[in-house]
């Protein structure tokens, strides 16, 4: 018997096929073309900077009504080199806001070398008398940024008790409860036009009182529910129309807003107490 012996099978090594690399030809005229359109965007960059041309040769100014000019300008300095392109208009804006009669500023660059100021002044919203006599114009932010010896014509006065000697700083929101509630009580009366406010009366306790062009006194009190005591008023002005006249003797009474009591200053004359339908 014969033995076959098996000759084991050589494994082939199966050769991978690479995928052929496309690789791209630099093209070195575009190459070439880059690099002097960017030497060439340097140099332009560099000359605007360094140009005569491009400084500041002219200043506008634009919104200026009560503020003096030379008060802006003041604000900030331009350099006789200043260029245009590196101007910091963004700071010297914030500096001009630094005046209490400007509430917002921007500067605007036109080329070749002229400067834009643009500003928006504060607008006179009612004029508050201090415990020192004096009286400062405020905006509808209750900021002051006027003052005088005199209350401005046309504003509703806002008298403040000489027993709260706050300090009025121009720019700086006023400090006090009591004017909190002056501001929701003008915006009111700029919306309601059967009471024309004269003035308002604030009280060392923070208490308020309006008084209308006719001479009527209206006492709210406290701070407190202040929408519902108006809105009461003006259903007793429906109920009684003969209280939006010249009644300077005339009192009504809100602290409580749901009773509201209506009579003479003179105190020999009895308190009334109408009915206001809810």
């Amino acid at each position: 018997m014969v033995r076959t012996h098996a000759r084991p099978v050589a494994h082939r090594r199966i050769a991978r096929r690479r995928k052929p690399v496309n690789r791209r030809k630099i093209n070195k005229l575009r190459l070439a073309l880059w690099i002097a359109v960017l030497v060439l965007l340097g140099e332009c960059v560099v000359v605007a900077l360094a140009s005569p041309r491009f400084r500041v040769k002219a200043l506008e100014l634009e919104g200026v009504a009560t503020v003096p000019t030379h008060k802006i300008a003041a604000q900030f300095a331009v350099p006789a080199t200043q260029n245009l392109f590196l101007a910091p208009t963004a700071d010297w804006a914030h500096a001009i806001t630094r005046l209490p009669g400007i509430e917002h500023a921007t500067i605007k660059k036109t080329l070749p070398g002229k400067l834009t100021v643009q500003v928006t002044e504060r607008t006179p919203w009612a004029t508050v008398r201090t415990y020192d006599g004096h009286w400062h114009t405020i905006d509808r932010n209750l900021i002051p940024f006027r003052t005088t010896k005199e209350p401005e014509a046309g504003l509703v006065r806002i008298l403040v008790s000489d027993c709260a000697p706050w300090e009025v700083l121009p720019g700086i929101v006023l400090p006090s409860v009591g004017i909190e509630t002056a501001q929701e009580c003008v915006g009111w009366s700029l919306d309601y036009k059967d009471f024309p406010l004269k003035q308002i009366e604030i009280d060392k306790d923070s208490k308020v009182c309006l008084v209308s062009q006719g001479g009527v006194l209206v006492k709210l009190g406290s701070g407190e529910k202040i929408p519902q005591k108006l809105h009461s008023l003006e259903q007793l002005f429906v109920e009684r129309p003969d209280l939006k006249g010249n009644a300077p003797n005339l009192y009504i009474n809100l602290f409580a807003f749901d009773a509201p009591a209506v009579g003479l200053i003179n105190p020999t004359t009895p308190t009334t107490k109408p009915q206001i339908k809810p």
